[in-house]
Protein backbone atom coordinates (compact mmCIF):
# COMPACT_ATOMS: atom_id res chain seq x y z
CA UNK A 1 0.00 0.00 0.00
CA UNK A 2 2.87 2.23 0.96
CA UNK A 3 4.74 1.86 -2.79
CA UNK A 4 1.06 2.59 -4.49
CA UNK A 5 1.02 6.19 -1.97
CA UNK A 6 4.39 6.64 -3.65
CA UNK A 7 2.84 6.92 -7.15
CA UNK A 8 0.17 8.41 -5.83
CA UNK A 9 1.96 11.71 -4.08
CA UNK A 10 4.28 12.03 -7.10
CA UNK A 11 1.68 12.23 -9.45
CA UNK A 12 0.25 15.04 -7.72
CA UNK A 13 3.23 16.96 -7.25
CA UNK A 14 4.49 16.84 -10.53
CA UNK A 15 0.81 17.91 -11.82
CA UNK A 16 0.61 21.01 -10.02
CA UNK A 17 4.26 21.58 -11.10
CA UNK A 18 3.67 21.05 -14.02
CA UNK A 19 0.87 23.48 -13.95
CA UNK A 20 2.65 26.10 -12.66
CA UNK A 21 5.01 25.46 -15.64
CA UNK A 22 2.37 26.17 -18.36
CA UNK A 23 1.56 29.35 -16.82
CA UNK A 24 5.37 30.31 -16.35
CA UNK A 25 5.82 29.30 -19.74
CA UNK A 26 2.78 31.44 -21.23
CA UNK A 27 4.54 34.61 -18.97
CA UNK A 28 7.79 33.93 -20.44
CA UNK A 29 6.16 34.02 -23.97
CA UNK A 30 4.01 37.09 -24.23
CA UNK A 31 7.27 39.27 -22.35
CA UNK A 32 10.05 37.27 -24.50
CA UNK A 33 12.35 36.70 -21.45
CA UNK A 34 14.50 34.57 -21.30
CA UNK A 35 17.44 34.10 -18.37
CA UNK A 36 20.77 32.64 -17.68
CA UNK A 37 21.55 31.60 -14.31
CA UNK A 38 25.12 30.43 -12.92
CA UNK A 39 25.02 28.67 -9.77
CA UNK A 40 28.06 28.04 -8.21
CA UNK A 41 28.18 24.15 -6.73
CA UNK A 42 32.07 24.46 -5.19
CA UNK A 43 34.73 26.83 -5.05
CA UNK A 44 38.26 26.71 -3.77
CA UNK A 45 41.19 28.47 -4.07
CA UNK A 46 41.28 29.74 -7.72
CA UNK A 47 38.90 26.34 -8.62
CA UNK A 48 35.51 26.67 -9.00
CA UNK A 49 32.53 24.41 -10.39
CA UNK A 50 29.60 25.71 -12.02
CA UNK A 51 25.69 24.86 -12.99
CA UNK A 52 24.52 26.90 -15.59
CA UNK A 53 20.55 27.26 -16.23
CA UNK A 54 18.86 28.89 -18.97
CA UNK A 55 15.18 29.37 -18.66
CA UNK A 56 13.11 30.55 -21.71
CA UNK A 57 9.36 29.70 -23.02
CA UNK A 58 10.53 26.45 -24.97
CA UNK A 59 12.01 25.34 -21.98
CA UNK A 60 9.28 25.95 -19.79
CA UNK A 61 7.21 24.50 -22.45
CA UNK A 62 9.35 21.20 -22.58
CA UNK A 63 9.18 20.47 -19.03
CA UNK A 64 4.88 21.60 -18.38
CA UNK A 65 4.98 18.32 -21.64
CA UNK A 66 7.60 16.42 -19.27
CA UNK A 67 5.82 16.69 -16.03
CA UNK A 68 1.94 16.62 -17.43
CA UNK A 69 2.52 13.06 -18.89
CA UNK A 70 4.70 11.90 -16.07
CA UNK A 71 1.90 12.71 -13.76
CA UNK A 72 -0.45 10.74 -16.08
CA UNK A 73 2.02 7.71 -16.21
CA UNK A 74 2.17 7.52 -11.99
CA UNK A 75 -1.47 7.64 -11.67
CA UNK A 76 -1.95 4.70 -14.56
CA UNK A 77 0.70 2.63 -12.91
CA UNK A 78 -1.44 2.87 -9.58
CA UNK A 79 -3.72 -0.09 -11.27
CA UNK A 80 -1.52 -1.08 -14.38
CA UNK A 81 1.71 -2.35 -11.96
CA UNK A 82 -0.06 -2.71 -8.48
CA UNK A 83 0.09 -7.04 -9.77
CA UNK A 84 4.12 -6.61 -9.33
CA UNK A 85 6.66 -7.36 -7.20
CA UNK A 86 8.85 -4.71 -7.63
CA UNK A 87 6.81 -1.67 -8.26
CA UNK A 88 8.95 0.52 -5.99
CA UNK A 89 12.26 -0.07 -7.92
CA UNK A 90 9.86 0.81 -11.09
CA UNK A 91 9.38 4.31 -9.36
CA UNK A 92 12.52 5.23 -8.69
CA UNK A 93 13.84 4.15 -11.79
CA UNK A 94 11.49 6.23 -13.33
CA UNK A 95 11.61 9.11 -11.07
CA UNK A 96 15.64 9.04 -11.82
CA UNK A 97 14.37 9.17 -15.47
CA UNK A 98 11.79 12.39 -14.82
CA UNK A 99 14.70 13.75 -13.23
CA UNK A 100 17.52 13.31 -15.94
CA UNK A 101 15.55 14.69 -18.37
CA UNK A 102 14.67 17.88 -16.42
CA UNK A 103 18.51 18.29 -16.44
CA UNK A 104 18.47 18.05 -19.99
CA UNK A 105 16.57 20.43 -20.97
CA UNK A 106 17.39 22.97 -18.31
CA UNK A 107 20.60 22.93 -19.13
CA UNK A 108 22.89 25.36 -22.08
CA UNK A 109 25.94 23.90 -20.96
CA UNK A 110 27.09 20.55 -23.04
CA UNK A 111 28.69 19.08 -19.78
CA UNK A 112 25.66 19.32 -17.57
CA UNK A 113 23.82 17.96 -21.29
CA UNK A 114 25.67 14.84 -21.05
CA UNK A 115 24.93 14.17 -17.39
CA UNK A 116 21.21 14.26 -17.89
CA UNK A 117 21.67 12.71 -21.36
CA UNK A 118 23.62 9.77 -19.86
CA UNK A 119 21.13 9.19 -17.17
CA UNK A 120 18.49 8.72 -19.47
CA UNK A 121 20.66 6.01 -21.58
CA UNK A 122 20.67 4.46 -18.58
CA UNK A 123 17.54 4.66 -17.14
CA UNK A 124 15.90 3.62 -20.33
CA UNK A 125 18.38 0.21 -20.18
CA UNK A 126 17.14 -0.41 -16.90
CA UNK A 127 13.55 0.64 -17.94
CA UNK A 128 13.72 -2.06 -21.72
CA UNK A 129 15.38 -4.47 -19.20
CA UNK A 130 12.98 -4.49 -16.43
CA UNK A 131 10.72 -7.58 -17.23
CA UNK A 132 13.57 -9.77 -17.30
CA UNK A 133 13.86 -12.10 -20.35
CA UNK A 134 16.08 -12.88 -23.49
CA UNK A 135 13.92 -10.86 -25.72
CA UNK A 136 13.92 -7.75 -23.42
CA UNK A 137 17.80 -7.97 -22.84
CA UNK A 138 18.16 -8.24 -26.81
CA UNK A 139 16.12 -5.54 -26.82
CA UNK A 140 18.14 -3.28 -24.07
CA UNK A 141 21.67 -4.39 -25.38
CA UNK A 142 20.75 -2.57 -28.91
CA UNK A 143 19.36 0.19 -27.43
CA UNK A 144 22.21 1.00 -25.11
CA UNK A 145 24.77 0.42 -28.06
CA UNK A 146 23.22 2.33 -30.18
CA UNK A 147 22.64 5.33 -28.05
CA UNK A 148 26.13 4.98 -26.99
CA UNK A 149 27.29 6.18 -30.62
CA UNK A 150 25.43 9.51 -29.89
CA UNK A 151 26.85 9.82 -25.80
CA UNK A 152 30.66 8.93 -27.85
CA UNK A 153 29.35 11.88 -29.97
CA UNK A 154 29.28 14.31 -27.60
CA UNK A 155 31.66 13.60 -25.73
CA UNK A 156 33.75 14.39 -28.53
CA UNK A 157 32.42 17.53 -29.31
CA UNK A 158 32.96 18.33 -25.46
CA UNK A 159 36.37 17.79 -25.77
CA UNK A 160 36.73 19.85 -29.38
CA UNK A 161 34.40 22.76 -27.79
CA UNK A 162 37.35 22.80 -25.30
CA UNK A 163 39.49 24.59 -27.94
CA UNK A 164 37.12 27.37 -27.95
CA UNK A 165 36.89 28.12 -24.21
CA UNK A 166 33.19 27.79 -23.11
CA UNK A 167 30.90 24.74 -23.16
CA UNK A 168 27.99 26.93 -23.05
CA UNK A 169 26.94 26.75 -26.93
CA UNK A 170 24.13 29.57 -26.26
CA UNK A 171 26.75 31.83 -26.03
CA UNK A 172 28.47 31.32 -29.47
CA UNK A 173 27.38 32.51 -32.80
CA UNK A 174 29.31 30.51 -34.91
CA UNK A 175 30.84 26.89 -34.28
CA UNK A 176 32.89 24.53 -35.97
CA UNK A 177 31.45 22.27 -39.11
CA UNK A 178 32.23 19.27 -36.91
CA UNK A 179 31.15 19.55 -33.72
CA UNK A 180 28.20 20.56 -35.23
CA UNK A 181 28.06 17.49 -37.44
CA UNK A 182 29.06 15.23 -34.03
CA UNK A 183 25.77 17.09 -32.33
CA UNK A 184 23.48 15.80 -35.20
CA UNK A 185 24.58 12.42 -35.31
CA UNK A 186 23.95 12.35 -31.31
CA UNK A 187 21.01 13.63 -31.88
CA UNK A 188 20.04 11.20 -34.59
CA UNK A 189 20.92 8.12 -32.44
CA UNK A 190 18.13 9.55 -29.58
CA UNK A 191 15.49 10.58 -31.76
CA UNK A 192 16.22 6.84 -33.54
CA UNK A 193 16.81 8.34 -36.85
CA UNK A 194 17.95 6.41 -40.30
CA UNK A 195 19.90 4.59 -40.03
CA UNK A 196 19.90 3.99 -36.04
CA UNK A 197 16.28 3.74 -36.32
CA UNK A 198 16.13 -0.13 -35.26
CA UNK A 199 16.26 0.44 -31.28
CA UNK A 200 12.56 2.23 -30.72
CA UNK A 201 10.35 -0.55 -32.11
CA UNK A 202 12.71 -3.27 -30.07
CA UNK A 203 12.56 -1.46 -26.86
CA UNK A 204 8.95 -1.82 -26.66
CA UNK A 205 9.96 -4.88 -24.85
CA UNK A 206 9.45 -2.63 -21.22
CA UNK A 207 6.40 -2.19 -20.07
CA UNK A 208 3.78 -0.46 -21.48
CA UNK A 209 4.13 2.95 -18.86
CA UNK A 210 7.46 3.24 -19.99
CA UNK A 211 6.94 3.16 -23.88
CA UNK A 212 4.15 5.90 -23.04
CA UNK A 213 6.28 8.11 -21.41
CA UNK A 214 9.82 7.26 -22.60
CA UNK A 215 9.47 6.36 -25.96
CA UNK A 216 6.86 8.50 -27.20
CA UNK A 217 7.14 11.98 -25.84
CA UNK A 218 10.17 12.66 -23.73
CA UNK A 219 13.76 10.24 -24.37
CA UNK A 220 13.22 10.15 -27.99
CA UNK A 221 12.16 14.17 -28.63
CA UNK A 222 15.49 14.62 -26.51
CA UNK A 223 17.41 14.41 -30.23
CA UNK A 224 15.34 17.41 -31.15
CA UNK A 225 14.93 19.04 -28.84
CA UNK A 226 18.72 19.46 -28.58
CA UNK A 227 18.49 20.14 -32.09
CA UNK A 228 16.37 22.92 -31.23
CA UNK A 229 18.65 24.40 -28.94
CA UNK A 230 21.21 24.37 -31.39
CA UNK A 231 19.53 26.03 -33.95
CA UNK A 232 21.25 29.40 -34.76
CA UNK A 233 24.39 27.58 -35.04
CA UNK A 234 23.08 24.83 -37.12
CA UNK A 235 21.85 26.68 -39.77
CA UNK A 236 24.52 28.93 -40.35
CA UNK A 237 25.24 25.39 -42.34
CA UNK A 238 22.97 24.32 -45.00
CA UNK A 239 24.69 21.01 -46.30
CA UNK A 240 23.60 20.15 -42.49
CA UNK A 241 20.07 20.82 -43.09
CA UNK A 242 20.45 19.31 -46.27
CA UNK A 243 21.65 16.04 -44.46
CA UNK A 244 19.05 16.19 -42.14
CA UNK A 245 16.14 16.72 -44.76
CA UNK A 246 17.27 13.09 -46.13
CA UNK A 247 17.36 11.40 -43.07
CA UNK A 248 13.96 12.77 -41.67
CA UNK A 249 12.52 11.88 -45.17
CA UNK A 250 13.79 8.18 -45.05
CA UNK A 251 12.89 7.48 -41.68
CA UNK A 252 9.21 8.73 -42.19
CA UNK A 253 8.85 6.29 -44.98
CA UNK A 254 10.76 3.46 -43.86
CA UNK A 255 8.85 3.54 -40.50
CA UNK A 256 5.36 4.44 -42.69
CA UNK A 257 5.81 1.13 -44.96
CA UNK A 258 6.44 -1.06 -41.36
CA UNK A 259 3.85 0.06 -39.37
CA UNK A 260 1.37 -1.43 -42.44
CA UNK A 261 3.00 -4.81 -42.41
CA UNK A 262 3.30 -4.94 -38.27
CA UNK A 263 0.26 -6.96 -35.92
CA UNK A 264 2.48 -6.10 -32.77
CA UNK A 265 0.21 -3.20 -31.94
CA UNK A 266 3.17 -1.40 -29.80
CA UNK A 267 5.45 -1.92 -32.54
CA UNK A 268 3.13 -0.38 -34.82
CA UNK A 269 2.72 2.82 -32.40
CA UNK A 270 6.08 2.64 -32.16
CA UNK A 271 6.52 3.20 -35.86
CA UNK A 272 3.86 5.91 -35.57
CA UNK A 273 6.67 7.61 -33.12
CA UNK A 274 9.60 7.10 -35.20
CA UNK A 275 7.26 8.91 -38.78
CA UNK A 276 6.20 11.62 -36.38
CA UNK A 277 10.19 12.23 -35.43
CA UNK A 278 11.00 12.11 -39.54
CA UNK A 279 8.58 15.19 -40.33
CA UNK A 280 9.88 16.90 -36.89
CA UNK A 281 13.93 17.18 -38.11
CA UNK A 282 12.11 17.94 -41.35
CA UNK A 283 10.43 20.75 -40.39
CA UNK A 284 13.43 21.42 -38.50
CA UNK A 285 15.89 21.18 -41.87
CA UNK A 286 13.47 23.77 -43.25
CA UNK A 287 14.78 26.14 -40.90
CA UNK A 288 11.32 26.74 -38.87
CA UNK A 289 12.04 24.98 -35.39
CA UNK A 290 9.16 26.91 -33.76
CA UNK A 291 6.93 24.83 -35.99
CA UNK A 292 8.86 21.65 -34.92
CA UNK A 293 8.60 22.15 -30.97
CA UNK A 294 4.78 22.89 -31.63
CA UNK A 295 4.11 19.45 -33.29
CA UNK A 296 6.60 17.96 -31.20
CA UNK A 297 4.37 18.78 -27.40
CA UNK A 298 1.44 18.20 -29.77
CA UNK A 299 2.79 14.66 -30.75
CA UNK A 300 3.63 13.97 -27.25
CA UNK A 301 -0.41 14.47 -25.68
CA UNK A 302 -1.93 12.55 -28.24
CA UNK A 303 0.87 9.28 -28.55
CA UNK A 304 1.62 9.16 -24.69
CA UNK A 305 -2.68 8.48 -24.48
CA UNK A 306 -2.31 6.07 -27.74
CA UNK A 307 0.15 4.12 -25.72
CA UNK A 308 -1.89 4.11 -22.51
CA UNK A 309 -4.83 2.83 -24.23
CA UNK A 310 -3.02 -0.28 -25.66
CA UNK A 311 -1.36 -0.79 -22.15
CA UNK A 312 -5.21 -1.66 -21.18
CA UNK A 313 -6.26 -3.60 -23.99
CA UNK A 314 -3.05 -5.23 -24.10
CA UNK A 315 -3.28 -6.01 -20.11
CA UNK A 316 -6.91 -7.43 -20.38
CA UNK A 317 -5.86 -9.51 -22.65
CA UNK A 318 -3.24 -11.47 -20.92
CA UNK A 319 -0.43 -9.50 -22.27
CA UNK A 320 -1.12 -10.54 -25.95
CA UNK A 321 -0.09 -7.90 -28.04
CA UNK A 322 -1.60 -9.13 -32.13
CA UNK A 323 -3.78 -6.97 -33.41
CA UNK A 324 -5.36 -9.75 -34.75
CA UNK A 325 -6.56 -10.92 -31.52
CA UNK A 326 -8.20 -7.80 -30.85
CA UNK A 327 -11.06 -7.06 -32.48
CA UNK A 328 -14.82 -5.29 -31.23
CA UNK A 329 -12.81 -3.51 -28.85
CA UNK A 330 -15.32 -1.12 -28.65
CA UNK A 331 -18.30 -3.34 -27.07
CA UNK A 332 -15.21 -4.50 -24.55
CA UNK A 333 -13.70 -1.86 -23.99
CA UNK A 334 -16.04 1.38 -25.12
CA UNK A 335 -14.15 4.68 -23.25
CA UNK A 336 -10.63 3.09 -24.17
CA UNK A 337 -11.39 2.20 -27.51
CA UNK A 338 -12.89 6.09 -28.27
CA UNK A 339 -9.39 7.32 -26.47
CA UNK A 340 -7.67 5.26 -28.85
CA UNK A 341 -9.69 6.59 -31.99
CA UNK A 342 -9.44 10.59 -30.90
CA UNK A 343 -5.55 9.94 -30.40
CA UNK A 344 -5.58 8.30 -33.84
CA UNK A 345 -7.70 10.47 -35.39
CA UNK A 346 -5.50 13.63 -34.28
CA UNK A 347 -2.38 11.61 -35.25
CA UNK A 348 -3.66 11.48 -39.18
CA UNK A 349 -4.80 14.74 -39.14
CA UNK A 350 -8.50 14.97 -38.91
CA UNK A 351 -9.31 18.73 -39.16
CA UNK A 352 -9.76 20.62 -35.91
CA UNK A 353 -8.29 18.34 -33.31
CA UNK A 354 -4.90 18.99 -32.12
CA UNK A 355 -2.64 17.07 -34.81
CA UNK A 356 -4.28 19.49 -37.73
CA UNK A 357 -3.22 22.13 -36.32
CA UNK A 358 0.93 21.21 -36.50
CA UNK A 359 0.66 18.99 -39.50
CA UNK A 360 -1.47 21.31 -42.04
CA UNK A 361 0.58 24.08 -40.94
CA UNK A 362 4.12 21.79 -41.09
CA UNK A 363 3.19 20.90 -45.01
CA UNK A 364 1.53 24.04 -46.35
CA UNK A 365 4.98 25.97 -45.20
CA UNK A 366 7.12 22.73 -47.20
CA UNK A 367 4.62 23.71 -49.82
CA UNK A 368 6.01 26.99 -49.79
CA UNK A 369 9.53 26.21 -49.50
CA UNK A 370 11.66 25.83 -53.07
CA UNK A 371 11.96 21.94 -52.65
CA UNK A 372 12.51 19.31 -55.67
CA UNK A 373 9.52 17.82 -56.72
CA UNK A 374 10.52 14.05 -55.57
CA UNK A 375 11.32 15.59 -52.16
CA UNK A 376 7.59 16.92 -52.50
CA UNK A 377 5.80 13.75 -53.82
CA UNK A 378 7.96 11.65 -50.94
CA UNK A 379 6.07 13.58 -48.14
CA UNK A 380 2.63 13.84 -49.42
CA UNK A 381 3.19 9.83 -49.58
CA UNK A 382 4.92 9.66 -45.83
CA UNK A 383 2.09 11.58 -44.97
CA UNK A 384 -0.47 9.44 -46.73
CA UNK A 385 1.28 6.08 -45.01
CA UNK A 386 0.34 7.88 -41.47
CA UNK A 387 -3.36 7.71 -42.69
CA UNK A 388 -2.55 4.80 -44.16
CA UNK A 389 -1.85 2.33 -41.09
CA UNK A 390 -3.72 4.02 -38.62
CA UNK A 391 -7.34 3.49 -40.17
CA UNK A 392 -5.73 -0.47 -40.82
CA UNK A 393 -4.99 -0.68 -36.77
CA UNK A 394 -8.96 1.12 -36.18
CA UNK A 395 -10.39 -1.50 -38.00
CA UNK A 396 -8.30 -4.33 -36.55
CA UNK A 397 -9.63 -2.68 -33.20
CA UNK A 398 -13.39 -1.47 -34.15
CA UNK A 399 -14.58 -3.77 -37.28
CA UNK A 400 -12.53 -7.14 -36.44
CA UNK A 401 -13.93 -10.13 -35.16
CA UNK A 402 -13.15 -10.68 -31.10
CA UNK A 403 -10.23 -13.69 -31.91
CA UNK A 404 -9.68 -14.20 -28.36
CA UNK A 405 -10.62 -16.97 -25.92
CA UNK A 406 -14.12 -17.05 -25.01
CA UNK A 407 -13.68 -17.76 -21.18
CA UNK A 408 -11.76 -14.38 -19.89
CA UNK A 409 -12.41 -11.27 -18.01
CA UNK A 410 -12.43 -7.92 -19.96
CA UNK A 411 -12.99 -5.11 -18.48
CA UNK A 412 -11.92 -1.41 -17.86
CA UNK A 413 -9.73 -0.29 -15.53
CA UNK A 414 -11.32 3.16 -14.16
CA UNK A 415 -8.15 5.01 -12.69
CA UNK A 416 -6.08 3.83 -15.86
CA UNK A 417 -8.85 5.65 -17.69
CA UNK A 418 -9.58 9.05 -15.53
CA UNK A 419 -5.53 9.22 -16.20
CA UNK A 420 -6.19 9.83 -19.80
CA UNK A 421 -8.65 11.92 -19.21
CA UNK A 422 -6.21 14.93 -19.50
CA UNK A 423 -4.66 14.01 -22.09
CA UNK A 424 -7.96 13.17 -23.87
CA UNK A 425 -8.63 16.62 -23.60
CA UNK A 426 -5.11 18.16 -24.71
CA UNK A 427 -5.59 15.72 -27.73
CA UNK A 428 -8.55 17.86 -28.76
CA UNK A 429 -7.79 21.16 -27.85
CA UNK A 430 -4.09 21.63 -26.99
CA UNK A 431 -3.50 22.17 -30.35
CA UNK A 432 -5.79 25.13 -31.11
CA UNK A 433 -4.90 26.92 -28.00
CA UNK A 434 -1.05 26.34 -29.14
CA UNK A 435 -1.67 28.13 -32.22
CA UNK A 436 -3.25 30.86 -31.39
CA UNK A 437 -0.67 31.73 -28.69
CA UNK A 438 2.36 30.88 -30.91
CA UNK A 439 1.56 31.78 -34.36
CA UNK A 440 -1.15 34.64 -33.14
CA UNK A 441 0.13 36.57 -35.84
CA UNK A 442 -2.07 36.33 -39.37
CA UNK A 443 -0.60 33.43 -41.14
CA UNK A 444 1.36 34.26 -44.55
CA UNK A 445 0.58 31.01 -46.12
CA UNK A 446 -0.33 31.96 -49.73
CA UNK A 447 -1.04 28.73 -51.87
CA UNK A 448 -2.55 27.54 -54.78
CA UNK A 449 -6.05 26.05 -53.90
CA UNK A 450 -5.05 22.94 -55.80
CA UNK A 451 -2.12 22.69 -53.01
CA UNK A 452 -4.75 23.37 -50.31
CA UNK A 453 -6.66 20.68 -50.96
CA UNK A 454 -3.85 18.13 -52.10
CA UNK A 455 -3.64 17.27 -48.31
CA UNK A 456 -7.36 15.94 -48.23
CA UNK A 457 -6.85 14.19 -51.36
CA UNK A 458 -4.20 12.50 -50.48
CA UNK A 459 -5.83 11.88 -46.73
CA UNK A 460 -8.92 10.03 -48.55
CA UNK A 461 -6.65 8.14 -51.19
CA UNK A 462 -5.26 6.86 -48.16
CA UNK A 463 -7.81 6.10 -46.18
CA UNK A 464 -9.49 3.60 -48.93
CA UNK A 465 -5.68 2.21 -49.06
CA UNK A 466 -6.04 1.77 -45.56
CA UNK A 467 -9.39 0.01 -45.47
CA UNK A 468 -7.83 -2.02 -48.80
CA UNK A 469 -5.19 -3.41 -46.37
CA UNK A 470 -7.25 -4.66 -43.81
CA UNK A 471 -9.67 -6.37 -46.71
CA UNK A 472 -7.18 -8.45 -48.93
CA UNK A 473 -5.18 -10.13 -46.28
CA UNK A 474 -4.11 -12.39 -48.63
CA UNK A 475 -1.93 -9.82 -50.01
CA UNK A 476 0.19 -10.21 -47.92
CA UNK A 477 0.32 -13.60 -46.91
CA UNK A 478 1.43 -14.20 -50.69
CA UNK A 479 3.66 -11.45 -50.84
CA UNK A 480 6.51 -12.85 -48.52
CA UNK A 481 9.16 -10.44 -50.18
CA UNK A 482 7.07 -7.34 -49.19
CA UNK A 483 5.74 -8.74 -46.20
CA UNK A 484 9.52 -9.38 -44.86
CA UNK A 485 11.39 -6.41 -46.48
CA UNK A 486 9.01 -4.03 -44.88
CA UNK A 487 7.91 -5.57 -42.02
CA UNK A 488 11.67 -5.84 -40.73
CA UNK A 489 12.53 -2.10 -41.22
CA UNK A 490 13.84 -2.34 -44.62
CA UNK A 491 16.14 -5.28 -43.30
CA UNK A 492 17.80 -2.43 -40.82
CA UNK A 493 18.03 -5.32 -38.38
CA UNK A 494 20.93 -6.98 -40.10
CA UNK A 495 22.46 -3.43 -40.67
CA UNK A 496 22.84 -3.03 -37.15
CA UNK A 497 25.43 -6.24 -37.28
CA UNK A 498 27.74 -3.95 -39.56
CA UNK A 499 27.17 -0.92 -37.38
CA UNK A 500 28.00 -2.19 -33.66
CA UNK A 501 29.68 -5.44 -34.49
CA UNK A 502 32.44 -4.60 -36.70
CA UNK A 503 33.92 -1.65 -34.85
CA UNK A 504 34.01 -4.28 -32.03
CA UNK A 505 35.63 -7.30 -33.33
CA UNK A 506 38.10 -4.12 -35.03
CA UNK A 507 38.44 -3.03 -31.12
CA UNK A 508 39.11 -6.64 -29.53
CA UNK A 509 41.75 -6.95 -32.43
CA UNK A 510 43.21 -4.07 -31.91
CA UNK A 511 43.43 -4.87 -27.59
CA UNK A 512 44.83 -8.80 -28.47
CA UNK A 513 47.78 -7.49 -31.07
CA UNK A 514 48.11 -4.10 -30.14
CA UNK A 515 47.43 -2.75 -27.00
CA UNK A 516 48.52 -5.74 -25.33
CA UNK A 517 51.85 -6.55 -27.28
CA UNK A 518 53.49 -4.39 -29.68
CA UNK A 519 52.03 -1.01 -27.80
CA UNK A 520 54.11 -2.30 -25.01
CA UNK A 521 57.53 -3.09 -26.58
CA UNK A 522 57.13 0.48 -28.69
CA UNK A 523 55.84 2.75 -26.21
CA UNK A 524 56.21 1.81 -22.57
CA UNK A 525 59.47 -0.31 -23.01
CA UNK A 526 60.84 2.08 -25.74
CA UNK A 527 60.20 5.30 -23.47
CA UNK A 528 61.82 3.74 -20.65
CA UNK A 529 64.93 2.87 -23.10
CA UNK A 530 64.80 6.50 -24.24
CA UNK A 531 64.26 7.49 -20.34
CA UNK A 532 67.13 5.29 -19.27
CA UNK A 533 69.48 6.56 -21.73
CA UNK A 534 69.02 10.15 -21.16
CA UNK A 535 69.60 10.00 -17.69
CA UNK A 536 72.94 8.39 -18.57
CA UNK A 537 73.31 10.90 -20.84
CA UNK A 538 72.53 13.50 -18.16
CA UNK A 539 75.35 11.72 -15.63
CA UNK A 540 77.66 11.71 -18.34
CA UNK A 541 77.18 15.47 -19.22
CA UNK A 542 77.14 16.22 -15.61
CA UNK A 543 80.69 14.32 -15.33
CA UNK A 544 82.14 16.59 -18.42
CA UNK A 545 81.28 19.50 -16.66
CA UNK A 546 82.26 18.67 -13.62
CA UNK A 547 85.60 17.86 -15.27
CA UNK A 548 85.65 21.38 -17.77
CA UNK A 549 84.83 23.30 -14.65
CA UNK A 550 87.91 21.93 -12.81
CA UNK A 551 90.43 22.43 -15.58
CA UNK A 552 89.02 25.55 -16.29
CA UNK A 553 89.73 26.47 -12.38
CA UNK A 554 92.96 24.76 -12.56
CA UNK A 555 94.25 26.92 -15.57
CA UNK A 556 92.64 30.12 -13.30
CA UNK A 557 95.01 29.16 -10.85
CA UNK A 558 98.22 29.11 -13.03
CA UNK A 559 97.57 32.38 -14.52
CA UNK A 560 97.10 33.64 -11.45
CA UNK A 561 100.76 32.46 -10.08
CA UNK A 562 102.76 33.56 -13.10
CA UNK A 563 101.31 36.80 -13.51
Amino acid sequence: MMNIMLYYLCGIIFLLLSIIMFFFSIFFLMNMNNYFLEWMLFSMNSLSMNMFIYIDWITLMFIFTVLLISSMIMFYCIEYMNHDNYNIRFFYVLLFFVFSMLIMVLSPNLISILLGWDGLGLTSYCLVIYYQNYSSYNSGMLTVLLNRIGDIMIIFSVGMMFILGSWSFILYNNMMFIILMMIMIAAFTKSAQFPFSSWLPAAMAAPTPVSSLVHSSTLVTAGVYLMIRFNKLMYNFPSLLKWIMITGLLTMMMAGFSANFEFDMKKIIAFSTLSQLGLMMMIYSMKNYELAFFHLMIHAMFKSMMFMCSGILIHSLNNYQDIRFMGMSIKNFPITTSMFLISNLSLCGMPFYSGFYSKDMILENMFMKNISFILYILLLLSTGLTVMYSIRLSYYLVVNKMMFFPMNNIKEFKLMNYSMLILMFLSIFFGYIMNWMLFFNIENILLLKIEKLMILMVCFTFFFLGKFMYKFKFFIKKNYFIKFFFGKMWFLYNFNYIILINPYIFMKKYLVLYDKGWSEYYFKNSMMMFNKNLNNLNKLNNNILMMLKFIMMYLFLLLLLFF
